[in-house]
């Protein structure tokens, strides 16, 4: 059996498993948030409680500050059931659901986790096997510690060599999504193997895996070093990938940056879960090179947890992205979700190293988003067009 089998089996208590096959699983974290959790709260059963509280998550990530009523309500919700029922509640700016689980609950090979969020499969960067839930699906969950679930057949991609220089490991996640975006992973699990994936930092595996959400995928993850070679579908050489970007209207749009060089833009947007963290504040500052934001930009830098504030402050990057011009928000999600803290109107184009460009995303139907790296948005933000590659 390859390392996801294995892990799913004995999460499930049983020698083996098979792709087909219905299991039940024991869940080791349990995730949510206040995009998610008003939907899992409107559904809560009466006078039920939650059977493992110190295995659940919650943070306020999503609109925090609160930007309307509502928001402010919700999160009073939130805080009031994670005091009866004794669940972990972050929500003082620690940061973005995915950074905070990285961070403080130390994700490894083979845990399992179950969240109402899209992009869960961050964890994977660990060997973790997350799986993306809605609301409704996260409530038997909570009452049992348990997901019942089918177990998926793989796809196993195997990265060989190293990134040219310049090249970022979010370059080699919008490599894969351009492969696998059109449907070749849907109800699958994916699982990288290789030099070019395990000598990636913790940060870089991140963003990769970061993706894996985008590609309809059931799951994926980075297949511990340890665990070996299995036989690849799919083998990519890292030192022939570029910097890219993906282009309106879905993630899977993607192509070579080049092609779209010189292109106008009004707004870049770095951080949250898919790039707030400090080696991509660093890439950041790469691309801008020193030199100022263009007048016609307005950059928007959100880290994703406050661990990632205080190291880009202590190392004064936080003063020189401001100095040039850039403006940084508090820890959490920013404007990717689209409800607050940086919304685009009709006639804008962002470039935004964020995880999804769909119609609509951050704002206005009627604005742009293309995606790409930390570093192709720092040169981004100092030409006022899409640069470099």
């Amino acid at each position: 059996m390859n390392f996801l089998f294995k892990s799913l089996a004995a999460a499930a208590g049983k020698g083996q498993v098979a792709p087909g096959e219905e299991i039940t699983i024991n869940v080791d974290l349990i995730l949510g948030h206040d995009g998610s959790a008003g939907k899992v709260l409107a559904v809560w059963p009466e006078g039920e409680r939650v059977a493992y509280p110190e295995r659940v998550v919650f943070t306020l990530d999503h609109t925090l500050p609160a930007p309307t009523v509502a928001s402010r309500q919700l999160h009073q919700e939130m805080k009031a059931f994670a005091r009866r029922e004794g669940i972990h509640l972050f929500g003082r700016g620690e940061g973005v659901l995915h950074q905070v689980v990285a961070e403080r609950f130390t994700p490894r090979a083979g845990m399992i986790i179950a969240g109402a969020d899209g992009h869960v499969a961050t964890a994977g960067a660990f060997g973790a096997i997350a799986f993306s839930l809605t609301p409704a699906e996260l409530v038997p969950v909570l009452l049992t510690g348990q997901l019942q679930l089918t177990v998926p057949e793989v796809v196993i991609v195997t990265v060989e060599g190293n990134l040219p220089l310049g090249v970022s490991s979010r370059d080699l996640g919008l490599e894969l999504l351009r492969r696998l975006g059109g449907g070749a992973l849907k109800n699958k699990a994916l699982l990288l193997q290789g030099e070019g994936v395990w000598q990636l930092s913790p940060s870089g595996r991140m963003s990769v895996c970061n993706l894996i959400g985008e590609m309809d995928g059931l799951t994926g993850l980075i297949v511990p070093p340890g665990e070996g070679v299995a036989v690849a579908d799919l083998t990519i050489d890292a030192a022939a990938v570029e910097s890219l970007v993906a282009c309106p209207p879905a993630p899977a749009n993607v192509h070579p940056l080049r092609e779209m060089t010189g292109l106008p833009l009004t707004q870049v947007l770095v951080g949250g879960c898919g790039s707030g963290r400090l080696e991509d504040m660093e890439e950041l500052a790469v691309g801008l090179g020193g030199k100022p934001v263009h007048q016609d930009i307005t950059l928007l830098v959100v880290p994703a947890s406050r661990a990632v504030l205080e190291e880009m402050e202590a190392r004064g990057l936080g003063k020189d992205l401001r100095e040039q011009g850039a403006i940084i928000l508090p820890p959490g999600c920013g404007p990717c979700p689209g409800q607050h803290a940086g919304l685009l109107a009709p006639g804008d184009r962002a470039l935004a190293a964020t995880v999804r460009n769909t119609t609509g995303r951050m704002g206005s139907p009627e604005a742009e988003i293309y995606l790409a790296s930390p570093r192709s948005a720092g040169l981004a933000a100092a030409a006022g067009a899409i640069a470099g590659g």
